[in-house]
């Protein structure tokens, strides 16, 4: 019995330790050949890894980690900014970021744009357009060499009452100048958006005002056309939805996952919006599975690569028990409807910004460490 309760509390340690050394793994910034938990040091946890994964049968497990691709993240130079729930897209082969919060709580007003060639960031114009206060929860689309910014949460006013603001915003990067365009007919933050056929398409999104302390959800879908400066209303979500991540691939947008408020629960569906029909879809998508879902804060666009839609980080958890930052990278290809695991993340992070350019998946800013970091991967 002696002999038996010491080797259960001999396995317990050694399963303690490996999990702390998973864990840490997760915050190791670089590679180290032998390094198999990325814990920055090798060590006999590398040699039970190594071991462990050494016999596995990728034919039979293809999800096993052994058997999932490597995929080298590079650290980039980081902003000039901490940032979270802040936006940005890719114009010209530069990534332009603007708003957002700060790592003490400030929201920011400040663009910047990273030129890949230089590995550098450059401050470009503020925007002083909601008296002089910055935003955050933010979304934007790139429409004609511009960047159209939505939302946004911030002070309303002179008496500081922070709350949702129709904010409508076009950014010129050759001018470097910010001008307003047409208040949004629904007004709300925290709502993704896509681009179809040269018009920004908003969905969803939270209105709250601090004086009156109480969320609205919206389940509308209203389109943006930047050549005449109008609105239009689309369509409505089939159901309450809110913090799901967004992409459009052919003629169709896909929401995925999220926050459903009516049930206080998180979700792995996936809803599919035709453009040329104007039908939805709520069935014919495979959904995540329980482990995989998850919300994505701040809501924004879904990077997309040969059609195949990118799910990187979010929230795990539960709203009532609490959350937690996902390091967890999920692709669902629309035309076999099927899910595969990506390698995951060497860090933890929601509240960022997820893009591609050039074929490479950049990951900016959010709630990992300093809140300026960018890291690019070729998948």
């Amino acid at each position: 019995m002696i002999k038996e309760t010491k080797k259960k509390s001999l396995v317990a340690l050694i399963l303690i330790w490996f999990l702390a050394g998973t864990a840490a793994g997760s915050e190791c910034p670089y590679d180290l050949l032998g390094d198999f938990n990325h814990d920055c040091r090798v060590d006999f946890l590398d040699i039970a890894l190594f071991a462990q994964n050494w016999l596995v049968d990728c034919m039979k497990m293809p999800q096993h980690t052994a058997c999932i691709p490597r995929v080298e993240w590079q650290l980039q130079s980081p902003m000039s900014t901490s940032r979270y729930s802040f936006t940005g897209g890719v114009i010209d082969g530069k990534i332009y970021v603007f708003g957002g919060k700060s790592s003490d709580g400030e929201n920011l007003k400040s663009t910047e744009m990273f030129d890949f060639r230089k590995d550098e960031w450059v401050m470009r114009a503020d925007n002083n357009h909601n008296a002089g206060y910055g935003v955050e929860e933010l979304t934007s689309a790139v429409v004609d060499g511009k960047l159209y910014v939505f939302g946004a949460y911030g002070w309303t006013g002179s008496n500081r009452i922070s709350g949702t603001i129709n904010f409508v915003e076009e950014y010129n990067p050759v001018a470097d100048t910010w001008r307003s365009r047409a208040p949004k007919p629904t007004m709300v933050s925290l709502a993704p958006s896509t681009i179809y056929d040269s018009e920004i398409y908003i969905f969803g999104g939270n209105y709250y005002t601090e004086a009156g302390d109480q969320d609205v959800y919206y389940r509308s879908v209203e389109a943006f056309k930047p050549s005449t400066n109008t609105w239009r209303s689309v369509t409505s979500i089939p159901k309450n939805v809110q913090l799901f991540a967004l992409a459009t691939v052919g003629d169709k947008a896909y929401l995925m996952g999220g926050y459903l408020p009516d049930e206080d629960r998180m979700t792995g569906d996936v809803m599919t919006f035709d453009f040329v029909t104007g039908g939805w879809d709520v069935d014919s998508c495979r959904p995540m599975t329980d482990e995989r879902r998850r919300a994505f804060s701040y809501s924004a666009a879904a990077p997309v690569i040969d059609g195949k839609i990118f799910l990187i980080g979010g929230m795990e958890g539960s709203f009532d028990m609490g959350v937690w930052a996902s390091n967890k990278v999920d692709v669902y290809d629309p035309i076999s409807n099927t899910w595969s695991v990506e390698q995951s993340l060497k860090f933890s992070v929601h509240s960022h910004l997820s893009l591609v350019m050039d074929d490479r998946i950049y990951v900016i800013g959010g709630t990992m460490r300093g809140l300026k970091t960018c890291f690019s991967a070729q998948y």
